[in-house]
């Protein structure tokens, strides 16, 4: 505190004191009657305590001596009596003239404060009230309330103009479609030969709101309308009609107290949520999310070192007239190490348990008559809005049902998932990073296969890894103008690695049964404002097995469509912006 500062301090507590002294002796008549003796006492005691005030106040320095006598005088000269036709203070106008002796006047006495004080007393006032103003933002123009200073909102747009170009050798889209037996593939196809072109819409809005130190919600509605999980792109071209906007996202995240689990964060998110597990869109696309409750641990040793641990159950259909219920359960472990100043890689061990999603033939003719509608049936089927193309399909049908086909997953799915990434920053600013990831579905079983398709089923090989390899080179993120990405990729999709209702929808347009590459970068533009450019190539796997009943002629194929010859490659041009 500076010497200017201690004298004000000193000025505000002789101020006080004087204050405080002439009150009290302003409240002590001088010629007052003699009162009771317990008064009396009290009345010395108080004289005694005010007049040791004002010694005080003399021996710090804080007033004069002339000063402290001429308080004392003033205390002590008795008022005076205002002459005959003097109008009162405080009195009624007109009333003083004929005020009756007997009832004295009352006096309200105001004690004196400096000048030099009364301009400090409102300058410190002053201060305050606007303090209190700018904290406020009284009268600022668009002030909002202070709940919305905690609510954020974001979002992104991308126009995309997407040319899918299909070989004219490819199997014809009616011989895919024709399939009514056990094991099946792709029978949804209607377009493997036409060349097409379009341009897709993806607008995004989220909403975020911090409700506490613990506790966030957040909202995400996005364009895609409901085609699909996997997808929020809106095809253009509908009469220039309006398009749905979907609820995308809607959860809560709860930072749960660390106490003593020795751990450095620990959340729980509830709702419909972003992909909670570490990983490559070979697994999860970039925009599926996730309905039900997860939980996500942390513990750092320090910079870029610690583990973390990811665990959630999710609904994926619930029957209101079956126990089977599907369901995806998860959990995953990991951890990163900076390998070097710089170098850093991450790992993540992922087992997933899609629970009740294979198929299982019915054993008797769908229900009708009082039963219909009120009985399980089909409960087990793949539902034709999940699934694309790919995996192994069994008809799930009654034996004896001409009907057509109901399809069901032939394979159960409980895949393992290992991922690591490499981020080197040695070229700074220019960002090297690399990841790797592979997949092995474990619940594939033949003999089980064959059991619930109630069929020998000789077509039926394990088909159940996929990998993919990716490397991209640039700035860590595209936010000013001049940053740049450019990527390459490898992958290699077997059949029934993964589901592939759940699968991105740029490669190969969706599936599994594939492999082929993509190349591809960005440049940003303006800030936040970025053009993008994508090749990517991919045909159908070969398993060996041939079907031409016609050599050479395609219209004649029967027996195992899985390899089928299928090429597609797909070229996108993006404008993308992010606010």
């Amino acid at each position: 505190m500076t010497h200017k500062t201690h004298r004000a301090a000193d000025w505000r507590l002789s101020a006080t004191a004087i204050a405080a002294a002439t009150a009290v002796l302003l409240s002590l008549p001088a010629h007052a009657q003699t009162p009771p003796l317990d008064d009396k006492q009290e009345l010395a005691q108080l004289r005694a305590t005010t007049q040791a005030l004002i010694e005080a106040l003399v021996a710090q320095g804080l007033i004069s001596r002339e000063r402290a006598a001429a308080i004392v005088k003033q205390a002590q000269t008795p008022p005076s009596s205002p002459s005959a036709g003097e109008q009162q203070w405080g009195t009624p106008l007109g009333a003083a003239a004929g005020a009756t002796a007997a009832a004295p006047a009352k006096v309200v006495r105001v004690p004196y404060v400096p000048e030099s004080l009364r301009l400090q007393m409102r300058d410190e006032i002053k201060a305050e009230v606007l303090a209190q103003a700018r904290s406020e933002r009284w009268g600022e123009p668009g002030a909002l309330p202070d709940w919305l200073g905690r609510v954020r909102l974001g979002g992104d747009m991308r126009v995309r103009a997407q040319g899918e170009m299909l070989a004219d050798s490819n199997v014809p889209a009616d011989v895919y479609r024709a399939q009514t037996g056990s094991p099946a593939w792709a029978p949804d196809l209607t377009n493997t030969q036409t060349n097409r072109e379009r341009l897709t819409l993806r607008a995004r809005l989220d909403v975020e709101a911090t409700l506490s130190e613990q506790v966030q919600a957040a909202l995400r509605f996005s364009s895609g309308g409901l085609s699909g999980p996997t997808s929020t792109s809106q095809t253009l071209g509908n009469g220039f009609n309006r398009y749905s906007l979907t609820l995308d996202r809607a959860w809560l995240h709860w930072q749960l107290p660390l106490g003593a689990q020795g751990l450095s964060a620990i959340g729980a998110d509830f709702g419909r949520m972003p992909n909670p597990f570490y990983g490559t869109d070979l697994s999860w696309p970039d925009d599926l999310n996730f309905d039900g409750v997860a939980v996500k641990a942390q513990h750092d040793f320090g910079a870029h070192r610690g583990v973390f641990a990811s665990a959630g159950v999710f609904p994926l259909e619930e029957l209101s007239l079956s126990s089977q219920d599907k369901w995806l359960f998860g959990a995953q472990f990991g951890g990163e190490y900076e390998l070097a100043r710089g170098t850093v890689l991450k790992l993540g061990l992922a087992a997933y348990e899609f629970r009740h999603v294979e198929g299982a033939r019915q054993s008797e003719l769908p229900p009708s008559g009082p039963r219909a509608g009120a009985t399980p049936y089909f409960s087990s089927q793949y539902p034709s809005g999940w699934r694309q193309k790919g995996n192994t399909l069994i008809n799930i049908n009654d034996p004896t049902s001409v009907a057509a086909p109901t399809w069901g997953l032939a394979a159960k799915f409980r895949p393992v998932n290992l991922t690591a990434g490499l981020s080197v920053d040695a070229l700074a600013p220019v960002m090297l990073n690399l990841s790797f990831d592979w997949i092995k579905n474990t619940g594939f079983d033949a003999q089980d296969i064959r059991r619930r398709a109630g069929l020998a089923l000789t077509d039926l090989l394990d088909k159940t890894t996929a990998l993919q390899g990716r490397v991209q080179a640039g700035s860590a993120k595209l936010a000013k103008r001049g940053d740049w990405q450019a990527y390459l990729a490898y992958r290699y999709v077997e059949r029934d690695a993964w589901i592939d209702g759940f699968t991105d929808t740029t490669w190969h347009l969706g599936g599994t049964n594939y492999k082929g590459w993509s190349l591809g970068g960005n440049y940003t533009l303006d800030r936040n404002f970025w053009l993008g450019a994508r090749w990517t190539s991919t045909r159908n796997l070969d398993d060996g097995v041939r079907f031409l009943a016609v050599p050479g002629d395609m219209t004649s194929l029967s027996g195992n469509l899985s390899s089928a010859p299928l090429r597609i490659d797909v070229l996108q041009l993006d404008l993308n912006a992010r606010f």
